[in-house]
This record gives C-alpha cells, sequence and structure tokens, in this order.
C-alpha cells in the first residue's frame, strides 16, 4: 500500500479539522433554536416539539456519520457487567470532583459556574423536552463524537494519545470555565471521560457515562422546576 506524502496527509487532517468545526456548529443549533424559541415566549409544547424534531435530525447525522467512518459502532452487545461498575466508579469519580469544585467556589462566594448557570436558565425558561434531548441526548453524543472521536481517531490519526489529551483540554474549554474551580469540574469531568474512552476503546462507553452524568443532573433540576412551576416556589 502506498504511502501517504506529507501534504496529503496535512490536507486529510485539515479537512478532519473542517468537520469538526461544521459538525461543532451544527450540534449548537437546536440549543440555538430553543434559546430563540424561548425568547419569543413559544408555547413550551410545541417549542419542545420542533426542538426535538432538530434534534433527532441531528443526532441521526452524528450516529451515522461516526458509523460510516468508524469512530463507534453504537453497539452496545460488547457491554458486559463489569462495564456497568466500571461506569458507576467512573461516575462517583466525577461528583466528587464536582463537590470539590462547587466547595472552591463557595470560599469564592459563588454559587456556580456560568455554564452551569446557563444551563439552569435554559431548563428554567424553556421546555423539559427540550432540555431532555439538549442535556441528555445532545450533548453527550455529539460532544463525545467530536472531543472523544474526531480529535484523537481523526485529527490525530497515529498519535491517538495526543489526541486524546487534546481532545479533554477542548471538551473543558467548551464548557466556558472562568476560573480555577470551574476548570476543576469541567478538566475533571473530561479527565474521567477521555481515561474511559481510551481505555475501554469503545466511545459507546464515555457516551453512556457522559449521559448517566447529565441524565442525573436532569432530573434534579426537571424536578426543581416542576416545583417553581406548579407551586410557585422560586427555582
Amino acid at each position: 500500500m502506498k504511502k501517504k506524502g506529507i501534504w496529503q496527509e496535512i490536507l486529510d487532517r485539515g479537512i478532519w479539522v473542517l468537520i469538526f468545526l461544521v459538525a461543532l456548529v451544527l450540534s449548537q443549533l437546536p440549543l440555538i433554536l430553543s434559546a430563540l424559541l424561548s425568547a419569543r415566549q413559544f408555547p413550551l409544547l410545541q417549542s419542545g416539539l420542533l426542538v426535538a424534531l432538530l434534534s433527532v435530525a441531528i443526532l441521526t447525522v452524528f450516529i451515522f456519520s461516526a458509523r460510516k467512518t468508524e469512530i463507534a459502532t453504537f453497539n452496545l452487545s460488547f457491554f458486559k457487567a463489569k462495564d456497568l461498575a466500571r461506569l458507576v466508579l467512573s461516575y462517583l469519580v466525577i461528583f466528587t470532583s464536582n463537590l470539590f469544585g462547587s466547595a472552591l467556589l463557595r470560599l469564592m462566594n459563588e454559587s456556580t459556574t456560568s455554564n452551569q448557570s446557563t444551563i439552569n436558565n435554559l431548563v428554567q425558561n424553556s421546555s423539559l423536552i427540550s432540555s431532555f434531548f439538549l442535556l441528555v441526548l445532545i450533548a453527550p453524543i455529539c460532544e463525545e463524537i467530536l472531543c472523544r472521536g474526531i480529535i484523537p481517531k481523526k485529527i490525530f490519526r497515529g498519535k491517538e494519545k495526543l489526541g486524546y489529551l487534546v481532545g479533554a483540554v477542548v471538551f473543558a474549554l467548551l464548557h466556558t470555565p472562568t476560573n480555577l474551580p470551574s476548570l476543576l469540574i469541567y478538566g475533571g469531568m473530561s479527565t474521567v471521560l477521555t481515561w474511559t474512552a481510551y481505555r475501554t476503546e469503545r466511545l459507546e462507553m464515555s457516551i453512556l457515562l457522559h449521559m448517566i452524568v447529565n441524565g442525573i443532573a436532569f432530573c434534579l433540576l426537571a424536578l426543581l422546576v416542576l416545583i417553581s412551576r406548579n407551586v410557585g416556589l422560586p427555582f
């Protein structure tokens, strides 16, 4: 098999960088739509259904493309009982990291991170259907394909270890850390997700872990929102 020339290699990696950027923008479209509908005070049910439809379309593109390019198979037949233990332990590590970061935030007289504040406002002011798709499906699947799929396996093909490190940093930066505690929170989460994907050699594992983390957080936020909307207590 003829070895690729250096310029062809640079071109191939450049194309994947472009694909990464386009996919990143694409992954943000449901969030943008949700924000626009919320700003225009669109009925919650209708806005939720619109965001859900757009999310399903984008998820279909991401999953089909990931399978086509062999980034992930989305075949969970590999899943074993020991993997469940790995997910639980990994979640506890992330939870502990978040607790530590939150404690540091309170020492700095801050209640939460900038990213979490944005999420809180999103869940409070938009449909819970929208929030579910954005937090539990779009974010885990798209972010994992981007940061622990495209970056290490395509852009840094042949130097995957470096790629996983870069992907971990990109993931943390995408969550806009503004201080040391928020960097610890999202950096810690990114480290565990990256280690999971690297160690298991299965992107599906980091996606599942990401879904668990975001899913539990969504359930707690949704409960608070329902109480706030139906009982009148402040969110």
